[in-house]
């Protein structure tokens, strides 16, 4: 690498590597997970060449493929280094970030702790770097804002091995596990929807929105690397052919005025660092890649650019359209953004997440998110209400492990969305049954995720939920228990009786929460918490039309539905306390159903008969109709 004068530099690069599996290469990608020295060099020598010299730090991290460090720590790590580092470049003036692949995300976090960021999203003085006014820009080479997910453009040969390769990094990773380290390996922690990608773009918009706030109004010295000398601007250069993110995985909903696109034509994954001289690369080029060298020079003046120059002259030299950025992504609300009235996002002063429960598509979400807006809007005020939807979730799907969390993991990036598109908005949630697990999980998993008012309906969280444990991040809440909610009363809350706490489920749609604050609670005790015992009907009750005007009136108004409820007559509290027998009951002729093919198998083995041609005959057709009664039952469960 080449030498470079810590005097003459007034702009530091700080280059943030990205996560590899042998050291140099991803999969069976060239290099580029690496930064390599030659690549410093390549970008050092362009930039002098310009007249403006550039100073680079490249923080040594641990993220190889077998890595179980917390991109936390990883991120903290670079804080504190830069902290020593810029001791030794006085003339530094402006600090420049540069991410690539997951150091992206790495890129992001640091930005946002060096503003004094904590893990609920709000800033903290006390936390603030003495250096954090420096930084001007983040460049995001093929990066990940919202982490990284598995697409169509992904190769099938990453596809397939993925499980396998990522089940080893698990493995190996556990058995070299440290003091302090993750139980999961470093990538899985980069994944959409998982904690840090959620936390950091919620950090990153919290900043940036008091940044704005802070400086709105004031004359501001010229810093031409930020938007209007005042906001620190993103570039983000996405490789027009990378096979490894998709466009969803690089940006962020919503234009927003401090973010600048610019592609990288017939360039992937690795591709993007390819910016060295043809004839110096020192590693292995494959023929179907050699097309690509004749590009290096190109994107090393499109990355020099995006390092330097101010904003204005990148929109005008050739800038992809935010609109267009938008297209890849779920629309938030779009049939109200299209109502003038309602303004632009950032005008949005309360967001409502309306979100279905399982064996349902949440049809009926929208109807609610309605009666929402239309409150709203006859007393004047700018709200939307996005009602995203996981799919048909089947009871197969609820009891089989993993798949709620996935699903949490899946509500925490929409909860990010909506945060990113209506920047200033409070938000509330409106939930039934599975829908208000995914919104209590995210409470637990991610602090950031924070609440004005909540409605569960149906709810099949654990009637110990902790929510005086949450501090500020629900104001008030509202639980709807249901007077025949038979579908809580005999399934999740039988598993929560049974203590099976591995299934993290329970019965406060059908008896209520045992453990909650007062409805009058003290700043820090917990949401102030309202339970609507007994709602007459079965587990949708709460969510029927009689109910919608209610519920929009406590998210929006913070007014406690009053209404007629109903007692639960004592045939049915004798059954309810009688539902793990019930299940267990059922549970075992379901078995028994399953394994009638197998039983019948062993039965006539073990009888040792000796059959004729139509006795076979009749065998057969038995067993066929235990297979079938077994299918049967397999569908209805996978159905129900």
């Amino acid at each position: 690498m080449a030498a470079t004068d810590h005097t003459a530099a007034t702009t530091l690069v700080v280059a943030i590597r990205g996560w590899t599996s042998t050291g140099d290469a991803l999969l069976f990608g060239g290099p580029g997970s690496e930064i390599r020295p030659a690549f410093i060099d390549a970008l050092s020598q362009e930039a002098a060449a310009r007249g403006q010299p550039l100073g680079f730090w490249v923080p040594r991290l641990e993220m190889n493929m077998f890595s179980m460090r917390s991109p936390e720590s990883l991120a903290e790590e670079i804080v504190a280094g830069l902290d020593t580092e810029l001791a030794r470049w006085p003339g530094v003036k402006r600090i420049v970030l540069l991410g690539y692949s997951a150091g992206s995300l790495l890129a992001r976090r640091v930005f946002a702790l060096a503003h004094g960021a904590d893990d609920r999203a709000e800033l903290d003085p006390r936390r603030r770097r003495p250096w954090a006014d420096l930084i001007d820009r983040t460049v995001l080479l093929a990066g990940i804002t919202r982490g990284w997910a598995f697409s169509s453009a992904s190769p099938a040969h990453v596809r397939f091995m993925a499980p396998v390769l990522l089940g080893l990094a698990r493995g190996v990773g556990r058995l070299r596990r440290r003091k302090g380290d993750s139980p999961l390996p470093f990538i899985l922690q980069m994944q959409r929807g998982r904690p840090f990608a959620v936390t950091t773009r919620l950090q990153y918009l919290k900043t940036i929105t008091t940044l704005g706030e802070a400086r709105a109004g004031a004359t501001a010295p010229a810093r031409p690397l930020r938007h209007d000398n005042r906001l620190p601007t993103t570039v983000f250069l996405l490789g027009a052919q990378d096979e490894f993110l998709s466009p969803a995985d690089c940006t962020e909903l919503g234009a927003r005025p401090e973010f600048t696109y610019l592609d990288l034509p017939g360039s992937n994954h690795i591709q993007a660092t390819w910016i060295e001289d043809p004839d110096a690369i020192d590693f292995k080029v494959r023929a179907a890649d050699r097309p690509a060298l004749a590009r290096n020079a190109e994107r090393r003046r499109r990355l020099v650019d995006a390092l330097t120059l101010p904003q204005d002259a990148l929109n005008r030299g050739g800038a992809v359209p935010a609109a267009d950025i938008d297209d890849y992504l779920d629309p938030m609300d779009i049939s109200e953004a299209r109502d003038d009235r309602a303004g632009a996002g950032s005008a949005v002063q309360h967001a409502v997440i309306v979100m279905h429960g399982i064996r349902d598509h949440g049809f009926w979400t929208k109807r609610v998110a309605r009666e929402i807006k239309s409150l709203a809007r006859s007393t004047g005020r700018v709200v939307r209400a996005p009602s995203p939807s996981y799919g048909y979730f089947s009871m197969w799907d609820f009891v089989r492990p993993g798949g709620r969390e996935k699903a949490a993991y899946w509500f925490m990036e929409r909860y990010a969305d909506v945060r990113s598109h209506f920047p200033n908005a409070q938000i509330s949630f409106v939930g039934h049954s599975n829908g208000t697990y995914i919104a209590a999980r995210s409470m637990q998993l991610c602090p950031a995720v924070r609440f004005r008012n909540v409605v569960f309906a149906g709810s099949v969280v654990r009637r110990d939920y902790p929510w005086s444990r949450l501090g500020g991040s629900v104001d008030a809440v509202v639980n709807y228990v249901g007077h025949n909610d038979w579908v809580v009363g005999f399934m999740p809350s039988v598993f929560e009786r049974l203590g099976l706490r591995f299934l993290d489920v329970g019965g406060a749609g059908a008896y209520g929460f045992v453990t909650v604050p007062q409805t009058s609670a003290a700043p820090g005790a917990g949401p102030a918490f309202h339970q609507i015992v007994y709602v007459e009907g079965d587990h949708s009750a709460a969510v029927g039309e009689t109910h919608w005007q209610q519920i929009a009136r406590f998210v929006l108004e913070g007014q406690v539905p009053q209404g007629s409820t109903v007692a639960r007559p004592w045939p049915l509290r004798w059954l309810y306390r009688a539902a793990p027998a019930v299940t267990l009951t059922f549970a075992a002729l379901a078995a028994v159903a399953l394994a009638l093919p197998l039983l019948f198998v062993l039965g006539t083995g073990r009888w040792g008969l000796d059959l004729g041609a139509l006795d076979l005959l009749a065998v057969a057709l038995a067993f066929a109709g235990c297979v079938g009664l077994s299918w049967l039952v397999m569908r209805f469960l996978k159905q129900w």
